[in-house]
């Protein structure tokens, strides 16, 4: 009795230690990029020219995409706000307000806080910076106000003006601007405002997708943990990613675990850059299944989860079908790593190394 509760002790320590040094690998391998920025505030316009031309459904479309984009930018770990300028018609020039406080990010209510209709007021686009510096300026850490409108000002009123004042007050804010629209002289202050305002400036139709907008949340809003080039070694040995794992019976690399589903796109987002930052080199993707069912299903399977990867590396980033080789090693005992269980989600993935 008295050996059989120590091979049992022995057993739970064994299995202890392994978890905990699979859950270090695991934060190794799914180390998201580190946040660079901690506040972002939106700032939008609601005036009188979003009814033209139905610039007001641009702008819901483009945070749509500027939504889907945030997980896959580190853990979408960001405080986020919105604010407005020019809907409250009778206000005038002080026609502004926080429709969101600064606050942890919140997909659902993000969206939701956008109005779907709107009393479109005077384009007061000075006061709307004034306040949005007020605000950022008593947030924690750095913060990045995105001007998003016709970057028109009726109030005679100079907002590139007021960008110098908010950068003096808080150096430690930036601000960028993405015109809806093509007016000559919103594309004057916005212009102006991006540089005074240590930011870029953009035309909203240069974001068709999502991954637009990740690559300027990757460029300006977060920063690398580590070094995301391919590591090769000597002869030019293969570099690897984490692994990209799968729900159970699914193939999508979309998990229904948030904490899974950003290390997946995280990974795939890596894979991509260094692919793009290296030409010549292509990608070999492995597919693996839990070994429940047959082999031909397991395979089938594989294939269909490498695949999955595959077609999210082309659409999300234009990654050619050409460069990107498809293996197939079918249950998890034909692959590298056969420690793991049948019942663990680490059998259910697909591995991605890049040679050159």
């Amino acid at each position: 009795m008295r050996s059989a509760w120590r091979l049992s002790s022995r057993l739970v320590l064994i299995l202890s230690i392994v978890a905990l040094f699979s859950g270090f690998c695991l934060k190794r391998a799914y180390g998201d990029d580190c946040r660079r920025v901690l506040n972002i505030l939106i700032l939008f316009d609601a005036s009188g020219f979003m009814k033209e031309k139905d610039h007001y459904q641009v702008l819901l479309k483009q945070m749509q995409y500027f939504e889907k984009a945030i997980p896959l930018t580190a853990d979408g770990f960001f405080d986020v706000g919105l604010r407005h300028y020019g809907l409250k018609v009778g206000m005038g020039c002080d026609s502004t307000e926080s429709i969101l406080a600064i606050q942890p990010w919140d997909p659902e209510r993000f969206l939701n806080s956008f109005p779907k209709s709107v009393s479109y007021g005077t384009s007061a686009l000075a006061a709307g910076l004034r306040a949005a510096g007020d605000e950022v300026a008593s947030a924690n850490g750095k913060s990045i106000i995105a001007v998003i409108g016709g970057g028109l000002d009726s109030c005679n009123s100079d907002p590139i003006k007021i960008t110098e004042q908010i950068r003096r007050n808080n150096p430690d804010v930036e601000i960028h601007t993405f015109q809806i629209g093509n007016a000559q002289d919103g594309s004057y202050f916005l212009k102006g405002i991006a540089q005074k305002g240590q930011g870029a400036f953009h035309n909203v139709a240069e974001f068709n997708s999502a991954a637009g907008w990740h690559e300027w949340m990757l460029k300006y809003w977060v920063k690398p943990c580590r070094d995301t080039a391919p590591a090769s070694g000597a002869g030019g040995a293969p570099a690897g990613f984490g692994p990209v794992l799968f729900d159970f019976n699914s193939s999508s690399v979309i998990s229904k675990d948030p904490t899974i589903d950003s290390s997946n796109r995280s990974a795939i987002a890596a894979a991509a850059m260094s692919l793009k930052q290296n030409p010549a080199s292509r990608i070999t993707l492995k597919g693996f299944s839990d070994g429940r069912g047959k082999p031909e299903q397991n395979l089938a399977v594989a294939r269909k989860r490498a695949e999955a990867v595959a077609q999210f590396l082309s659409s999300m980033y234009g990654i050619p079908r050409s460069s990107i080789n498809i293996q197939v090693a079918g249950t998890t005992t034909s692959g590298p790593t056969p420690v793991y269980s049948r019942d663990d989600r680490m059998s259910r993935r697909v591995e991605m190394e890049l040679t050159r």
